[in-house]
């Protein structure tokens, strides 16, 4: 897009007018996304029986609450017990997500609004908005739309098109919206605090610190993105600023802000608390006014309210109405105490961390921050990063495009606008992203497909990762599968996919709970791939250390049912969202797919492929039909690279009997 100015108009009001152009197109969308959002959670709570939504792992039934104990504000956090028959790692609803608690229909005035908190063996911890009205019966659990997300970004475009046009916002909006290109400012003069960073990672500092508006770096798999991030925070918080560093996930926002914490820096965690890592509950910002004492304070005075109260019910005229004032007095008093506790630790912070949707959080206001950091910047659509950009004099956008993006349910409007994000049109248009190269996970034949498909072949392995293998653990080799990524190709073995009617989409992290769609599994592929975990463990690789990777929900059930000895031990099974930004000594990727019409579905979106395969650090295993899979360039690509080191095996050569 051109960045010079329309004939007649000054450049400061033809960016006005272009920005507004694409805010209308995301307001657009963003309400046909939550159209969609909404839709599915009434077609899953009246168009599907409760058994069947519990079938599914969208819903569960027959909970008994078996704790109960107070939470921050008026909350409530209760576990409940979950029968022995439902297994919860089908659940589609995790951490962090919206959930309804009700007793006879999720409709009723008696349902209870929480969050899942964590989940206890063969129970969940949930926070409730309200305690529940009786605890001596049997619950069920839906999920809820997440509301306060969308409304946060409809307020985030709002502010966006309001902003003045000499403001910090309209600047950085207008860069977002490729009106003007990104303005670094002259070379700064730094020394690394982490001195091992290496000469991308250090380029990457440096351009960060240089930003005048919007800077982006590029962390492909294993690259170092947020020992970076940490590096450029630090930095700035040296030349006395102050930061907020935010992500799409709580998961994103925990692990930057445990490394933050162990730099010494200064950190307050915003946010539920449900959603915040128990790692990082001493930083939350309820602890910390906790421990400040503001809290105890407060209690006391609302103690002594509610006893006004009650001794006003029993009294008339203006004896009553003088403890009735007296009592709001206190009331006030109480919220305000708490109120200068969290601004005084938020004033003193370093650092605050919050998700892109939590930096809306009333606890900031209008505040605005020297720097913004945004982590997994490409996974977030573009009306909840301007939630965290409004809030930025600079921003640093940290992802990936080649991995997951942002989950669009919205149909084909909604997906052409929030399908890409700020951050790729920024790095195709006058972005000019800093991309990390050296990798510190893969072994080099691992890290060497991904390499040429996805980053032009720049990726090189750290020397201490370049030649790792598991045998360097202790492990036993397995002469028939001696190269660190191997294929088992399925081709001939006349094991065809079959498909469910529905099937909950996607892991929680990164898809709504309520997304249902048809699933793809294979009876064939699963047993094999199962007799190859086995085949794993027998070799002295400890299950914690491994996971399997379906390319669909349905083959990831079925895998749980044939695989749960190994499960209880710690071996993982999940799909690729649930792995992204994960690692392990061995994963075994399991593609699915085998027809005679060589389709692949989703299989075709190469970036959810690029995470399943980088997520190995000593052995990748791939189960797969090269026969359906060869016509696709991508894949034929990847059996060509197998072929070039030896490393195509066949599912006829053995059973994948244990060792």
């Amino acid at each position: 897009m051109a960045h010079e100015p329309r004939s007649g108009l000054p450049s400061l009001a033809v960016a006005a007018v272009d920005a507004r152009d694409w805010l209308e197109a995301l307001g657009a969308a963003w309400r046909a996304e939550r159209a969609a959002a909404r839709a599915r959670i009434a077609m899953e709570r009246s168009g599907r029986m409760l058994v069947e939504r519990v079938s599914l792992g969208i819903a569960l039934e027959r909970l008994r609450i078996v704790d109960e104990r107070s939470a921050p504000g008026e909350r409530v956090r209760v576990r409940v017990a979950v029968p022995d028959s439902t297994d919860l790692d089908n659940l589609r609803i995790g951490p962090g997500d919206p959930i309804r608690l009700w007793a006879e229909h999720p409709d009723e005035p008696g349902a209870v609004r929480g969050v899942v908190e964590r989940r206890e063996e063969q129970s969940l911890w949930l926070m409730l908005d309200r305690a529940v009205d009786a605890l001596d019966r049997e619950y069920a659990l839906d999920p809820e739309a997440p509301e306060v997300t969308f409304d946060r970004g409809d307020a985030a475009i709002a502010r966006a098109k309001a902003a003045v046009a000499t403001s910090d916002l309209a600047r950085v909006r207008d860069v977002a919206a490729l009106v003007r290109p990104p303005r670094p400012l002259a070379p700064v003069s730094w020394e690394p605090i982490d001195m091992a960073l290496d000469e991308k990672q250090r380029a990457a500092v440096d351009l960060a610190l240089r930003a005048g508006d919007i800077a982006l770096i590029h962390g492909p798999p294993g690259t170092g993105k947020t020992r970076t991030l940490v590096e450029v925070v630090c930095q700035r918080v040296r030349r006395g600023e102050q930061v907020l560093c935010a992500a799409p996930s709580n998961t994103a926002v925990d692990n930057l802000g445990i490394r933050l914490a162990a730099a010494g820096l200064t950190a307050v965690r915003l946010g539920h608390p449900a959603r915040i890592s128990p790692a990082l509950v001493s930083l939350s910002l309820d602890a910390q006014v906790e421990a400040d004492g503001a809290t105890k304070l407060a209690r006391e005075w609302r103690d002594r309210a509610r006893q006004l109260r009650k001794t006003a019910a029993g009294k008339r005229g203006a004896e009553a109405k003088a403890l009735w004032a007296e009592a709001r007095a206190l009331d006030r008093d109480a919220y305000r105490e708490i109120g200068n506790a969290e601004q005084a630790i938020v004033e003193r912070a370093d650092v605050v961390l919050a998700t892109v949707v939590g930096a809306d959080s009333s606890m900031l206001s209008d505040r605005v921050f020297d720097c913004v950091v945004i982590d997994e910047a490409t996974q977030a659509p573009d009306p909840l990063l301007l939630v965290a950009l409004a809030k930025a004099k600079v921003a640093v956008l940290a992802g990936d495009p080649n991995q997951l993006g942002p989950v669009v349910v919205g149909g084909t409007l909604a997906e052409a606008t929030l399908g890409t994000t700020i951050f790729e049109r920024l790095a195709n248009s006058d972005g000019e992203p800093v991309m990390l190269e050296q990798q510190h996970r893969m072994h080099e034949q691992i890290m060497t497909f991904p390499s040429r498909s996805m980053y032009d072949g720049k990726l090189v392995a750290a020397p201490r990762v370049a030649a790792h293998r598991l045998a360097d653990l202790a492990v036993a080799d397995d002469d028939l599968r001696d190269k660190p990524v191997w294929l088992i190709d399925t081709a001939g073995k006349d094991w065809l996919e079959q498909r469910t009617d529905f099937d909950p989409g996607g892991s929680l992290n990164n898809a709504p709970a309520f997304q249902v769609d048809p699933s793809t599994f294979n009876t064939g592929n699963a047993e094999r791939v199962a007799a190859e975990a086995r085949r794993l463990l027998s070799r002295g690789l400890p299950p914690t250390e491994i996971a399997i990777i379906a390319a669909y929900s349905a083959q990831a059930r079925h895998l749980r049912e044939l695989l749960k000895a190994e499960r209880a031990a710690g071996l993982e099974i999940g799909t690729v969202d649930g792995f992204q930004g994960r690692e392990k000594e061995a994963v075994i990727v399991d593609l699915v797919r085998s027809n005679d019409r060589g389709e692949l579905g989703f299989l075709a979106n190469t970036r959810r492929m690029n995470v399943a395969l980088t997520r190995a650090k000593r052995f990748l295993l791939v189960v797969a039909d090269s026969a359906t899979l060869g016509a696709h360039p991508y894949y034929a690509a990847f059996l060509s690279y197998l072929d070039e080191i030896d490393a195509h095996g066949s599912a006829w050569s053995d059973d994948a009997p244990p060792l």
